[in-house]
């Protein structure tokens, strides 16, 4: 589907989601406010459900579906929601890391998106050219914070990151949002499933110059590979294919600095 397609889709989906959200909540004769302080949210958050501008999380229509008694009405809505909350070209992805049994992923250019602040994924996303609308970087926005729950889904599933040292070192959004950002790193990595390697800049034998990757662990069992760029994207599941992703990933963590090591740069960044 071309963008302006894919854009009016997602547009669609939200408004007739928010235009069935605030009909259940007048027919059950609810301010945004009430409604909000049941569904503990701020009544600004009903508004931007109504308005088109959020996508509220499956947990939050479910339960509103239950408060408004629309008795199934705005649950039907959930596979789309989730469809929609991610660009085309990263939607498998996204929907197999909820199912993964462990992820691995090579990061060149930004702090992954599984680690990134609110303020520092609104300005990576927002600093893209051509322009996302408002409307469209708090829905990116949005989706890629939920995301972060595989890093503290109860099963903690292992998590682990070799990151460019250009990507941690590059103040997107300014220096306060990037202290703030390595700050958040370092409590992420106080999580026992999640682990982060720095690749020195210096290295002089690169094995992965072609781009960043993931690879996923799934129940199947198989192993995927997912690399991406220029908002292209491509799901690898050839076992051949996969296999030379995964030698190339092992050396890339031989070369990159220890967990310690990197711990100890990125403490340096915070200040």
């Amino acid at each position: 589907m071309h963008a302006g397609g894919s854009a009016e889709r997602v547009s669609t989906a939200l408004r007739v989601f928010g235009g069935q959200l605030k009909l259940f909540r007048e027919l059950a004769s609810l301010s945004r406010e009430e409604l909000g302080r049941q569904l503990g949210y701020a009544s600004h958050t009903i508004k931007s459900y109504e308005l088109a501008q959020r996508i509220p999380e499956p947990e939050t229509v479910e339960r509103a579906d239950d408060l408004l008694g629309a008795k199934g009405v705005l649950r039907v809505a959930i596979p789309l929601l989730e469809e929609v909350q991610y660009p085309p070209f990263f939607r498998d992805l996204a929907k197999l890391e909820r199912k993964c049994l462990s992820r691995c992923s090579y990061e060149t250019l930004a702090v992954p998106g599984l680690l990134q602040t609110e303020d520092y994924a609104r300005a990576v996303i927002g600093a893209r050219v051509p322009a996302f609308s408002d409307d469209e970087v708090e829905r990116l926005v949005s989706g890629r914070l939920d995301r972060q729950g595989l890093l503290t889904r109860e099963d903690r599933p292992p998590v682990h990151f070799v990151v460019e040292q250009a990507a941690l070192e590059r103040p997107i959004g300014g220096r306060k949002v990037h202290q703030e950002q390595m700050a958040r790193v370092l409590e992420r990595l106080r999580l026992r499933n999640v682990s982060l390697q720095v690749m020195p800049t210096d290295i002089e034998e690169h094995p992965s110059l072609d781009g960043a990757l993931v690879l996923l662990d799934m129940p199947d069992p198989r192993t995927l590979g997912y690399v991406e760029g220029h908002a292209r994207s491509q799901l690898v599941s050839d076992r051949k294919k996969v296999a030379e992703l995964v030698d190339r990933y092992a050396m890339i963590r031989t070369q990159a600095l220890s967990t310690r090591e990197s711990i100890q740069f990125i403490e340096k960044l915070a200040g």
